[in-house]
């Protein structure tokens, strides 16, 4: 594996971390928990959740665009 594909394979774990983490976030809300603390710990989970978005969105999109490059070439 090349230093680039180590790195790609990382930030993918990383960010299935996130979204384990983001899921378990929901249980003081589900609870009735209330406060500053969770209201804060959501949207940062919130944020971080459209970011990741994002990322695999453009990460579909350069692979759909290779493939079709590959295709034609």
């Amino acid at each position: 594996m090349s230093n680039e594909q180590k790195k790609d394979s990382r930030i993918r774990r990383i960010e299935d971390v996130f979204i384990l983490v983001s899921i378990f976030s929901l249980w003081p809300v589900i609870l009735g928990w209330e406060g500053m603390l969770y209201q804060t710990i959501l949207y940062s989970a919130l944020i971080g959740l459209l970011v990741i978005f994002a990322r695999r969105v453009r990460r579909f999109k350069k692979a759909r665009s290779d493939i079709e490059n590959d295709q034609d070439g």
